[in-house]
């Protein structure tokens, strides 16, 4: 299969892309700013004896975005999955978020998102496979991360909606709703705060990016063919 995946720099993309290089994709890396761990991880997916392109992009300017999607059909083909893995936060109360702020989440959490998967769709002749990483905040918002968990919701109601856009067609849509994860983006929080979390968990501990990836890996799999417009929990048990 061939697999586009955004934000491929990140814990999150990056443990997705290793998954998928195992099944033995040949894939698409994305990267806005880690141009060190995209490479890196270019390599050690190549070692793997699959084919990896890396491409920049800037998913919070729409014309590079569309600039490098497009690009991708000459040097890659038809993708058969994408996945939305990219994403930034903005902790802080609303009083104290800019609209300037507000506007860089959703261009990168969820317009970056509706264009990526617009395009994908349209390149997918013979059906396939979009998902896109959510979050428990899309969900259950929590106060100072108004911006970021507004884009999350917004995520999960445009895969509800798109997967009923394009089932007929063969695609399906859908999202993973991803808890509290061990990545950098919950690197602010303190250790007090990670074990009160953890303590309104079934499962008592944080979540790793592998635990997402498997989730990718079902949501894309041959298994997962009768499941779109549905939204993954992968969260612990909250």
């Amino acid at each position: 299969m061939k697999s586009v995946i955004t934000g491929a720099s990140g814990e999150i993309g990056a443990a997705i892309a290793r998954a998928f290089a195992k099944r033995g994709d040949d894939l698409v890396l994305l990267y806005h700013s880690d141009e060190k761990s995209a490479l890196a991880l270019s390599r050690e997916i190549a070692a793997m004896g699959v084919m990896v392109i890396v491409k920049k992009v800037d998913l919070a300017d729409a014309a590079d975005t569309e600039r490098v999607l497009a690009s991708l059909e000459k040097s890659f083909g038809a993708p058969d999955v994408l996945v939305n893995a990219a994403g930034i936060s903005l902790v802080a109360p609303v009083f104290d978020t800019t609209a300037e702020g507000w506007d860089r989440v959703f261009a990168v959490n969820a317009r970056a998102v509706f264009l990526a998967s617009k395009w994908a769709a349209k390149s997918m002749i013979y059906g396939g496979k979009i998902v896109s990483i959510s979050s428990i905040w899309g969900s259950r918002p929590a106060s100072c991360e108004a911006a970021y968990a507004a884009s999350k919701a917004a995520v999960e109601s445009f895969t509800k909606s798109f997967a009923k856009e394009v089932g007929s067609l063969g695609i399906t849509v859908n999202a993973i709703s991803a808890g509290m994860i061990d990545t950098k983006m919950n690197a602010h929080l303190t250790a007090e705060e990670k074990e009160e979390f953890i303590s309104d968990l079934a499962i008592k501990r944080i979540g790793t990016p592998e635990d997402v990836a498997n989730a990718a890996l079902f949501l894309t799999g041959e298994g997962a063919s009768y499941i779109t417009g549905t939204v993954l929990a992968v969260d612990g048990g909250l």
